[in-house]
């Protein structure tokens, strides 16, 4: 299955549907969203629910979604070593259930995936539980 290079046609603007709106890379993307002109709503389903992104997808009516949300840990992401089930419920089985619905739709997903994005140094030592964060641009 294949999709338009440009992914928008003169009769179907721009609008993407962005999954992670609490997040730092979620933040982002609507702030370049919005400093490029492009329609986008956060979705508020929840990835573990599928009927959730359905309802956010039949709302919005994307052309594109991005996906940034995921467990990341509180108090830090050592969490989600002693928490396996709810990381993976998430962050592998609700990503997936998100890439069948835009599969089911033909929509284009964009997920965005890490293990971390994390430094450590004199003031956050490795296995502090405390993490810098490294500065990054992400660009269109």
């Amino acid at each position: 299955m294949g999709f338009p290079a440009s992914g928008a046609s003169a009769d179907k603007p721009l609008k993407f549907l962005i999954y992670g709106r609490t997040g730092w890379i979620g933040g982002l993307l609507g702030k370049l969203c919005e400093s490029q002109g492009i329609d986008y709503a956060y979705g508020s389903g929840r990835l573990e629910n599928r009927s959730s992104l359905e309802a956010d997808i039949a709302t919005v009516n994307p052309i594109h979604v991005f996906n940034v949300a995921g467990v990341t840990g509180r108090p830090n992401v050592d969490w989600c070593e002693s928490h396996k089930v709810e990381t993976i419920r998430t962050n592998v089985v609700g990503t997936l259930t998100l890439a069948d619905v835009c599969r089911e739709r033909g929509l284009v997903l964009i997920n965005y995936a890490t293990g971390c994005i994390f430094e450590y140094d004199e003031h956050n030592p490795l296995g502090s539980g405390s993490r810098k964060i490294p500065p990054i641009s992400l660009y269109f």
